[in-house]
Formats: C-alpha cells, structure tokens, sequence
C-alpha cells in the first residue's frame, strides 16, 4: 500500500470511528456501517465498526470468542446458504445485497439486511464497505401479513367447519369444468343436497353436535364420490357436488337422457349414503336429503344458472315430501319475450328514461345514525319496478352497461347536491362494472362529480375485486395519485369472494372494505362465517381501512360485527333502498 493510500484509510477508519454524530444516528435506527479486509481463504479482518456494537445483534459476546468468529457462528443454519453465496460474490469483487438471520448468544434471533461494497486497495487488498440493518420488526410485520393473507385465502375458498370448498371455490371449479366440457363434448351434473328437518338437530342435541353431524355428513359425501367429482359446503346444512365429465352419445337425441340417466344414479347413491344412521355424541341420528339436479348442457350453459336451476329442483323436492330428487325441468321462458324486454331496456338507456335510483342507508352501528347512503338502479318498465338482477344481465349481454353506468354517477351526483343544499352531510355511493375500471372512465367520473359542484369526498365508488385483479390495473397506475389527492373514496365491494392482493390494495388506497352479504347473514352462529368476518375486520384494520358490512338482518348480527370491531353496515335490519324522497325522514328520525 503507498503511504498515501495508507494516510487515506487510517483518516477513514479514524473519521468512521469517532464521527460522535454517525455514531448517535447509526445506533438509533439499528444501523451498523463497517470496513473489512477480506482475504483469499474467505476469512476476514473486521476495522472500522460504526453503530451500536455487535451487542446490539447478537447479544453478549463471550470473551474467549473474537468479534469474526461471533458473527460467522451467529448466522441461522437455514440462511447459511444465501450467506456464503454472498460471501463468494464478494470475494469475486460484486457487490450484494442479502437477508439472513443471526441467532444471539441471548437467545434471540434477529433478521439482518447486509450491503457489501467490494474493492481492490492500491496494494492489492480486497476491501469491503458494508451497511448492516437489524430489520427484524419489518420482517415479523411483513411474514404476519403474508400469514394472514395466506390464511384469509383458504378462508375464501374453504369452509371453516368442514374444510370443503365452499360455494366460491365450487363455482370456480364449475366454471373450469364448463370449459373443458365445450371443447370435449361433455356433460356435467350440479347437484343441490339440503339436509332435511336439521334445524330438529340442532333443537334437540344442540348446536356442537349439529357441527359434528355436518362434518360427518361432508366426509360421508366425500367418500361417496369420486376423487375427481368436487363436493362443496354452500352454507348451513346444504351442500353442492360437481359431477363432471359425462360422456354424451354421438346419437344426440338420446344425449339428453343419458346425461339424465347417470345424474339419477348419483343422486340415489348419495340418498342412500346418507340414510344410514350417524353416531354423535354416542346417540344414532338419522337424516335424509333432499336432492336438486341440474345439468350442462341440457338446463343451462353456464355456472349461475346451472346453480340457480339446482336450488329450484331441490325445493321441488322439497315441496314433493322431501327425502327424495328432482331433475330440473325449465320453466318454458319464451325467448321472444326475453328479446321484446332487451329492445324496451334499450328504449329506457338511450332516452334516459324510466331508470330510477333507490339509496340503501349506511349507518354507524353503534347509534344507527345514517352517514351515507348507497345508490341502487331500478328499472320501471311499465307497471312493474324491475330489481336489478332482472335486468342487469340483459344490459350486459347487449352492451348497454357503460351508458347505464354514466346515468347512475350523473342522477347520484344530482341527488347528493339536493342533499346537501338541504343540510344533509351524507356520502353517496355508487357500484361501477369492472370495465370502468380504467384511467379514461374514472377522470370522467371524477370530471362528472365536479361538474356538480360536489366534493369528491362526499362521494365513494365501489369496483368489485376481479377489477382490482384486472389486466387492466396497470394502467389504473398513472390516475390513482389523482383519485387520492381529490379526495374520491374507494372501496372494494363484496370483499371476501375474490382474489384480491394485499399489497395492491395498500397501493390502490383503498378506503373501504364491504363485507359480502354471504357472510354475514349466517352471523353469529355459523363458525365459518365467524371466522371469515372476523379476519376480514382485523384485516381491514391493520391496513388501516374501514369494514362495513353488508346484509344485516339481525341485531344479533350488529352486536356480533359491533364487538369485533365493524363500526359500519347496512341491511334491512336499518332500512331497505328506498326512494330519495324518504332518506331525509331517515336521516332525521
């Protein structure tokens, strides 16, 4: 080394050493700066340590061990791997960056972040200049919040009690086997199962063995079908099963009846399976089911109405003397009839005419004060107020959604001024497709707001997971900054059902979490749907969000989302969308 090149590292190892203001910051943020002269065999010479000393890391040092040998002994087995790999990329002069635990000689263990600089002196000599940060807080938060992710995953697509699938999961599955049906000329059955009189069960033996007969009921049906069928808890005491990959004859007028024909041979396994006595609790109980078939491609093409003609059979069964199954057999909707409702719908949006918001309260639970209200289209079509889910689907299929959606933001907008002007401080919110979802869409939005004079604050748009799990998100990125700095709210509506991303949600500034109606109308007896809204409370706070809860019908469920720290909701149990003229009178009464 020249004697210049020496001056120059003894003034580093002197200033890094006795910097007393380096000194004071590095050991307040758990930050350690350090010099090493690394050597070919691999070992080391530590110099310059700045921070708050290796006690800080690895607790006390015995005084028979050197400050090298405490560090190398310290690394966790299981991170060995990565530090050594480190090591070596040094040692080839690369700079790293790594991660690794170090385990105290107190006991504890400690996550490290380890920058190392590597560089040739003028005399040859390896160096190394390092930054070591204790990141043991930001990894318990960061491994905590993976935890809870990964449970609240499997919570949305699994029954708590039985550990099925639950009615989410098997709608994914159905909407998979539909796919694989169309490209194989298959068939597949949904089966609807209700248990019968269960309700006595839980009357007569109480709630626990009404549990233990449900998860005896799961497992028997499970073990009565096969592994690749898929059997599903839909909630309660009713179950749905996915019979998949029925062969279809290529005679097709008989396709109908060969489908028909397997579908009946399940149903009366499973009647059979379960006529056989179950022990709970040490007493034999007997239970039948009543059973509702529907089937792809004969009753309907896709997942929602397969199931929705399944539910119908099996309240046909019921109503038959349960204990028994039902084919679905249709309704003979008349098809013109359908297109004659599409062309007056369409009438309706073009014109702007005969579409009418109601407004759902939403209320603080604690007094059932009204502080917002959220804006639900109804269509008049004629003498009859059509529900949404009558018409919807038909705006969907012809196109209309973007032009219906932009009378919504408009009329709610209009509304909320009316409000306002009267001296109602309410915020009004409105559900918008996934397929406004996009940069364009959202600043026509906001521009529609403003252009009333309103502040957007007093306004919340609600978008549903699959939109924040979009393709399209990408792009969303350019106009969230603006959203926020507006004041605009967001929430994310029937959360719980989809797939939403942590991360994305802290990204997107989410405000509001709306807990799906599925969920808390078994509150508070149902254990799975305990589980679930209680994870989805905790979790909206520790991102900092506000939880509100859809659909309740009960003050038992309000006391149940009240305790576990849901301060918002709204349900019948308030009031049902009502007209606009009727919100002051709630507002005030």
């Amino acid at each position: 080394m020249s004697r210049q090149d020496n001056g120059y590292q003894e003034a580093l190892a002197e200033a890094l050493a006795t910097t007393d203001v380096l000194q004071r910051v590095a050991g307040t943020v758990a930050i350690h700066l350090y010099q090493l002269e690394l050597r070919a065999d691999g070992s080391y010479d530590c110099l310059p340590w700045v921070g708050a000393g290796l006690e800080r890391l690895l607790g006390p040092i015995p005084d028979e061990v050197n400050e090298e040998e405490a560090w190398e002994s310290a690394v966790h087995p299981d991170d060995r791997g990565a530090y050594d790999a480190g090591c070596d990329a040094v040692q080839r002069g690369e700079p790293v960056e790594v991660e690794y635990r170090l385990v105290g000689y107190d006991g504890r263990v400690r996550w490290v972040w380890d920058r190392m600089h590597p560089y040739h002196a003028t005399d040859g000599r390896l160096l190394v200049d390092g930054i070591v940060a204790d990141i043991t807080e930001r990894r318990e938060v960061a491994d905590e919040l993976a935890r809870m992710q990964e449970q609240l995953a499997h919570l949305a697509y699994h029954d708590a009690l039985t550990d099925l699938p639950n009615r989410l999961s098997f709608q994914d599955h159905l909407g998979v086997a539909i796919s694989r049906c169309e490209l194989e000329e298959a068939a597949l059955a949904v089966l609807f199962v209700d248990l019968d009189n269960f309700k006595l069960v839980n009357d007569s033996f109480g709630h626990a063995a009404g549990d233990e007969l449900l998860r005896a009921v799961a497992a028997r049906l499970r073990r009565s079908t096969r592994s690749i069928d898929v059997v599903a808890r839909q909630g309660g005491d009713e179950f749905l099963i996915l019979v998949g990959d029925i062969p279809r004859s290529s005679r097709r007028p008989r396709d109908a009846q060969d489908v028909r024909s397997v579908a009946e041979v399940v149903a009366q396994k499973l009647r059979r399976v379960l006529a056989e006595p179950f022990t709970i609790s040490g007493v034999e109980i007997f239970v039948s089911a009543s059973v509702g078939v529907s089937l792809y491609p004969i009753d309907a093409t896709d997942s929602e109405t397969l199931l929705k003609h399944a539910d119908v059979a099996m309240y046909r069964a019921k109503e038959s003397g349960r204990d028994a199954y039902e084919l679905y057999a249709g309704e003979g909707e008349d098809a013109l009839a359908q297109l004659s409702m599409a062309g007056r719908l369409r009438g309706s949006v073009e014109r702007a005419e005969n579409l009418v918001l109601h407004y759902q309260p939403l209320v603080e639970l604690e007094s059932a004060k009204v502080v917002g209200v959220e804006a639900l289209i109804r269509w008049q079509d004629g003498d009859r107020l059509v529900p949404p889910g009558d018409f919807i689907p038909i705006a969907e299929r012809t196109g209309l959604m973007a032009r219906m959606s932009d009378w919504v933001i408009g009329e709610a907008c209009r509304q909320a001024t009316i409000w306002r002007d009267e001296g109602l401080d309410l915020y009004v919110s409105v559900n918008l497709p996934p397929t406004f979802w996009q940069p364009t869409a959202m600043r026509h939005v906001l521009a529609t707001i403003e252009a009333f004079g309103l502040n957007p604050d007093r306004m919340m748009i609600e978008i549903t997971e699959s939109a924040v799990v979009s393709d399209q998100r990408p792009a969303m990125d350019s106009v969230l900054d603006e959203l926020h700095a507006r004041g605009l709210q967001l929430a994310i509506d029937d959360f719980g059902t989809g797939h939403s991303s942590l991360s994305r949600l802290n990204q997107m500034r989410v405000t509001t979490l709306k807990i799906d109606r599925s969920f808390v109308r078994d509150l508070p007896a149902d254990r799975s749907a305990d589980v679930v809204v209680t994870s989805i409370v905790q979790l909206a706070h520790n991102l900092g969000l506000r939880p509100l809860a859809e659909g309740i019908e009960t003050d038992a469920q309000r006391r149940f989302l009240l305790e576990h720290g849901c301060r918002l909701g709204q349900g019948f149990l308030f009031s049902r969308p009502v007209p606009a003229d009727d919100i002051p009178r709630l507002c005030r009464g």
